[in-house]
């Protein structure tokens, strides 16, 4: 089949999953165009695509399930069979149901699953779990990865006959709520809005960005990151109880999932 163009549907808050999409993308032979669901919209755009396109979706793991936020965007996604590539970050933990969420979620749109892959990385709250990765060595498999799908792409005619296979359990788990929703010193603040216009749900307030909606806050910590004052910090006394729990259930050597 002759190829059309790569697309690369993410959706990163710290960086971390738009890093490992851009080095599998590196290494699929294929012009791409990116489409960054981090970002807030209000109107969903339409991410309509040909049956040669390649799409390459990624996000990160929250509570072993498919970021809600990510999920709005699907309103307006369809294939026309359209080959698909699913990728999941975590945290060093466990991504649970997230690829299996993901893969159905893609394949009730119109796409066909010719790969997937779980990736473990730096948890993106407790950063001493995992820090650093996706590290050296993981690039390599990721890249590894990439060519796999360079080299099925460019040489199936079909791909009516593969059938991914991908862990996980239905009904899905619950999903979590957030538990870290960052606060404000409000001394510190610049009223700058980068906060605001960064927040992948709108959970902060454009006019007065020292309010958050803790109904739409997912914990993503990309405020944070973002904020150049440091005005924003999270409870240290819910942090701690935080970096206990998760230094008990996580594997900081946790080995890459690959499924082709």
């Amino acid at each position: 089949m002759k190829m059309n163009e790569l697309k690369l549907v993410y959706f990163s808050p710290t960086g971390t999953t738009r890093k490992v999409i851009m080095e599998i993308s590196a290494n699929i032979n294929l012009k791409s165009v990116s489409y960054d669901l981090t970002v807030h919209k209000e109107k969903k755009p339409s991410l309509k695509f040909k049956s040669n396109d390649l799409v390459l979706f990624g996000i990160p793991v929250y509570a072993g399930r498919v970021p809600a936020t990510f999920l709005e965007y699907f309103e307006n996604l369809s294939g026309q069979g359209t080959p698909a590539a699913l990728v999941a970050t975590y945290g060093c933990r466990e991504y649970e149901d997230a690829l299996l969420e993901l893969k159905n979620e893609v394949e009730s749109r119109g796409f066909k699953v010719i790969g997937a892959a779980a990736f473990p990385t730096e948890h993106s709250i407790v950063r001493s779990i995992g820090l650093g990765r996706p590290n050296k060595q993981d690039l390599k498999g990721i890249a590894d990865f990439g060519m796999q799908l360079n080299r099925r792409v460019h040489s199936e005619t079909s791909f009516d006959q593969f059938n991914i296979a991908v862990p996980g359990n239905m009904p899905y788990r619950k999903a979590g709520a957030a538990q870290l929703t960052p606060k404000v010193d409000v001394t510190a603040c610049t009223m700058c809005v980068s906060c605001a216009k960064s927040c992948p749900t709108g959970a902060i307030d454009a006019k007065d960005p020292k309010k958050t909606n803790k109904k739409k806050c997912i914990s993503c910590q990309k405020c944070l990151r973002i904020c150049k004052q440091k005005a924003r910090y999270v409870s240290g006394t819910k942090m701690k109880l935080l970096t206990g729990k998760l230094n008990k259930a996580c594997q900081s050597d946790k080995k890459a999932d690959i499924f082709l």
